[in-house]
């Protein structure tokens, strides 16, 4: 009887602790509204590509969906030269890239969110650097959100893909710049 009156008990505060835990915490409008705001951002700089208008309308995308504050994980991008915030220097590294040919938007294979992180996967047709042969690249974007702003943005893809203007941009490995644990 004693065992199982301490059983009921520890069942009982695991799920007082499950329910309590952020990281089990669900709010259904919440994460819908992040997941619109990652594919919203995405769509306006789609839109910006396929028209060609990118470098005009980069500072406007990143004024709307980026918080001042927005912080760059990715191995990649984390080290931009030149003063400023992230935001700053993602916005000077898309207006200092050359004209390219229209590509078509990459294709939106997974859309999740958990909170206030949403992550995507995305895959493209990408030239391949040794043979210039098309081929399936997939990449991972994980975004946090918050008051309807992207705060921060890790991302993990095909080890090596062209970089439009710019030879090769090579991915982080898996686990480089993954989100803190908490």
């Amino acid at each position: 009887m004693r065992k199982s009156i301490w059983k009921s008990v520890g069942i009982s505060c695991a799920a007082m602790l499950a329910v309590a835990s952020p990281a089990f915490a669900h709010d259904p409008k919440s994460e819908a509204a992040n997941k619109k705001i990652v594919l919203d951002f995405y769509q306006a700089l789609n839109a910006a590509d396929a028209t060609g208008t990118t470098k005009a309308r980069i500072q406007g995308i990143a004024e709307k969906y980026l918080s001042p504050d927005y912080v760059q994980h990715a191995a990649s991008l984390v080290d931009m030269p030149g003063p400023g915030t992230a935001r700053d220097k993602l916005v000077r590294m898309f207006q200092g890239m050359p004209a390219m040919k229209p590509m078509p938007a990459p294709k939106t294979i997974a859309v999740m969110a958990e909170g206030d992180r949403v992550m995507m996967l995305t895959a493209r047709e990408m030239p391949d650097p040794a043979t210039g042969q098309l081929k399936q690249a997939y990449i991972f974007n994980m975004f946090r959100v918050r008051d309807n702003k992207l705060v921060e943005h890790w991302d993990v893809g095909t080890p090596t893909m062209p970089s439009p203007g710019a030879g090769t941009l090579t991915m982080p490995s898996p686990g480089a710049g993954a989100p803190p644990s908490q």
